[in-house]
């Protein structure tokens, strides 16, 4: 097992610790409009998945699992109790495991558009990895393929700018994944720090166990859903809502899977409001 990274990005602010797990593919930097609407009331802080770490490697995982125990390693390494859990997509999954085996690491979570497909979805991936056959090549081909080197980052930019993907996504957002997302060559280029292999290792690996896990969770929670999400739907929604009476939930109008990307304004007006009123009670 290979040793967690406990260094993380900080994106400043005062007052209790929130954390972003990061979604397959896009570092925590990434995250950085989000994070600037809750810095003014807590530290935030972005630790990188193992798919980051330096020397990882893609065929150390067969599922998810391993990245919900590696996020309790790096937060009980830097010795955090009773942070605030924020985790979108892989990093939904990830955080919401983490709260259900060491509660004591958090005082609430948010789960934005986590990966949990619906169970006949998932009955379907099963069958079809029995046979040997990958539930969703497309997005594996999709990442093993993508570019991975631009001569600039005004020129990354410019080639993501026209993906119907970041259609939605402010330049604010755009930039901050390009920033964040590429490290400087020695050719005086860019590449992509998320290495591709790891990002299809991830699609081909999403968890088809995860809701046996929901109703274990006993912290407060949010959740958070985009209205156009073609991986969060609704059906998956209403099913937590059933498994958790205690939680909330938030629908973010025009705004699909990457939500708190495409709307990190309404997303981190959401999270204040969620936690405004566990400050009330």
């Amino acid at each position: 097992m290979p040793e967690p990274v406990l260094s993380f990005h900080d994106f400043g602010g005062d007052g209790p610790i929130l954390h972003i797990a990061h979604a397959n593919g896009f570092p925590p930097g990434t995250y950085r409009p989000l994070a600037a609407t809750l810095t003014d009331r807590y530290r935030v802080i972005g630790l990188p998945a193992r798919p980051l770490w330096p020397g990882s490697r893609p065929e150390e995982i067969r599922g998810w699992r391993p990245l919900g125990d590696d996020l309790v390693r790096q937060l009980d390494g830097l010795g955090l109790r009773g942070i605030i859990g924020v985790g979108h997509s892989m990093g939904g999954v990830m955080t919401l495991w983490a709260a259900v085996a060491r509660p004591d690491l958090f005082r609430a979570v948010v789960l934005i558009d986590p990966v949990i497909l619906p169970p006949h979805w998932l009955l379907l991936a099963r069958l079809l990895r029995w046979f040997g056959v990958e539930p969703r090549p497309s997005l594996v081909r999709g990442a093993l393929y993508r570019r991975r080197i631009w001569p600039s980052r005004e020129d990354c930019f410019a080639y993501f700018r026209t993906k119907v993907f970041f259609a939605r996504w402010p330049d604010e957002s755009l930039w901050a994944y390009v920033e964040a997302g590429t490290r400087e060559r020695p050719d005086g280029g860019v590449e992509l720090v998320y290495p591709p292999e790891w990002e299809a290792r991830i699609f081909t690996t999403v968890p088809t166990d995860v809701w046996r896990d929901i109703s274990r969770l006993r912290l407060p929670t949010l959740i958070v859903r985009g209205e156009h999400s073609q991986t969060f739907f609704p059906q998956a929604q209403r099913r937590m809502e059933r498994l958790l009476p205690q939680a909330r939930s938030v629908v973010i109008p025009d705004a699909g899977h990457m939500v708190p990307l495409e709307r990190p304004a309404e997303v981190g007006a959401a999270i204040r409001e969620f936690l405004d009123s566990l400050r009330d009670r």
